[in-house]
């Protein structure tokens, strides 16, 4: 099922600038699709202003993720692979797979929480995700089939 919602959202770059500009990249397909407001990145970058790196949710991953009524039209999810990773202020290990999860009330978003937490907790795949360049072999390791 991710395979699905991600399609035509993932994104593969060399590097990006800074952290900051690593988020804007992973909304940019949401954005494009109207699938979430600017509204929405702006209350990610004050949650973090706020509350620190709460999206890094495990060494080397970040889910960026703010509040329904933050700018949600569709509950949706886009993925940035950045080769090179970006460090987060304040923290010592890049982050290489961000996936930004954007959920229109408080339960459309579990399946694809699912899906995104079988891949997190699978350290094989991750690595696999984080070793790989192109958006072709990101999506054959989402979908099972692997390199």
């Amino acid at each position: 099922m991710l395979e699905k919602e991600l399609e035509g959202k993932i994104v593969v770059l060399d590097q990006v600038r800074d952290w900051k500009d690593a988020i804007k990249e992973v909304a940019e397909p949401l954005l494009k699709r109207g699938d979430i407001e600017n509204s929405y990145v702006e209350a990610i970058f004050n949650k973090i202003q706020k509350m620190g790196n709460y999206i890094i949710i495990e060494p080397k991953i970040a889910m960026p993720h703010a509040r329904p009524e933050d700018g949600v039209n569709k509950t949706c999810i886009s993925f940035l692979k950045i080769n090179e990773g970006v460090l987060f202020d304040g923290e010592e290990e890049k982050v290489y797979l961000i996936f930004m999860l954007a959920a229109s009330d408080n339960s459309s978003h579990i399946d694809i929480l699912k899906d995104l937490m079988d891949i997190i907790d699978d350290e094989d795949k991750i690595e696999k995700l984080i070793s790989v360049k192109s958006i072709e072999e990101t999506k054959k390791l989402l979908k099972g089939k692997e390199r």
